[in-house]
């Protein structure tokens, strides 16, 4: 069942007092596109201008990143080791001291960065820069190379993965598949559910939960998940009232919460989907969500926006 029409505001709301959005002060008014913690204390998010912040369980605070390029996304692996990469061939790393530029060898802007661990690092291009380069980058702890894409696949994609021998490419393929990288290679990977999808972003909890979220060209998105069973198609939305442009998702456990533009939040629990945060005029966009748990999520987008998924303050 669909929440009030005044959760919209991001005031503060929830369903059956279970939960709660409520507004944070990010310390910053600079449009914030990707957030990731290690932990409830250890949440970085990046946007605009270079723009880092962090949360140390207590307040957000502006970290500086010596650039002024946009960020475009984070992975945080530990409080002493977190990526950021942006335009013109930005790569950050923190080394729980400071953020320090890494020379990747190349200009072009990158769009996501995944990592396991501090010999183990992802990043994903985008279109432009003066050389053509429409594959992944992978980082061993000593040197970057291109992981080369099969036939019919180009940048501009999202990263997800569980570990070194499971990494997904969601959005490469020019055919709507997805590609999955075992260790060794690139292998291209249909879900065969419904119609040929267009896949465009994805996260997941192990190797045996994956959620993607695709555009099966119709006026509502599908969300498809893969366990252990196999890939199955999530239930159609209850509102006509739906967002056509998704920004972000984060789940785990069989639950899955979406972010949109005007505010918008949806929650699967398993089995329904509710509707947390309703659109509204006046309410930021929202562009990237991640949790350390079901009670304790965080969005970020538009102005500077934060907001957060917690226990009711008061009964």
């Amino acid at each position: 069942m669909a929440l009030l029409a005044t959760c919209g505001v991001l005031a503060g709301c929830g369903g059956a007092r279970e939960s709660e959005w409520v507004r944070a002060d990010s310390k910053t008014t600079q449009t914030l596109e990707s957030i990731h913690g290690s932990g409830s204390n250890d949440v970085w998010a990046v946007g605009r201008l270079g723009t880092l912040i962090h949360w140390d369980g207590t307040q957000w605070s502006v970290v500086d990143s010596g650039m002024s390029v946009d960020l475009h996304a984070v992975w945080t692996v530990g409080p002493k080791d977190a990526w950021a990469v942006g335009e013109r061939g930005t790569v950050l790393h923190w080394d729980g001291v400071r953020w320090s530029r890494v020379n990747v060898g190349v200009d072009n802007p990158f769009v996501d960065v995944w990592a396991s661990g501090p010999s183990d690092v992802w990043i994903v291009p985008g279109s432009g820069g003066t050389r053509y380069l429409n594959s992944p980058m992978h980082f061993d702890g000593k040197t970057w190379s291109e992981r080369p894409l099969p036939t019919g696949s180009g940048a501009n994609s999202r990263l997800w993965g569980s570990g070194s021998g499971d990494v997904w490419l969601i959005g490469a393929s020019l055919d709507g598949d997805l590609l999955h990288w075992t260790g060794a290679s690139w292998s291209v990977v249909n879900p065969e559910v419904g119609s040929e999808p267009d896949c465009v972003d994805g996260w997941g909890s192990g190797p045996d939960e994956l959620w993607v979220l695709c555009d099966m060209y119709a006026l509502e998105p599908a969300l498809l998940f893969k366990n252990a069973s196999g890939w199955k198609q999530l239930p159609s939305f209850p509102s006509d009232d739906v967002p056509s442009n998704w920004n972000g998702l984060w789940g785990g456990g069989g639950k899955l919460w979406l972010v949109a533009n005007g505010g918008v939040v949806w929650h699967f629990n398993g089995s329904a989907w509710i509707e947390e945060l309703r659109w509204d005029l006046d309410a930021p966009d929202l562009e990237a969500v991640w949790g350390s748990s079901e009670s304790d999520i965080w969005a970020v987008g538009s102005d500077g926006a934060v907001v957060r998924r917690t226990k009711p303050a008061s009964p």
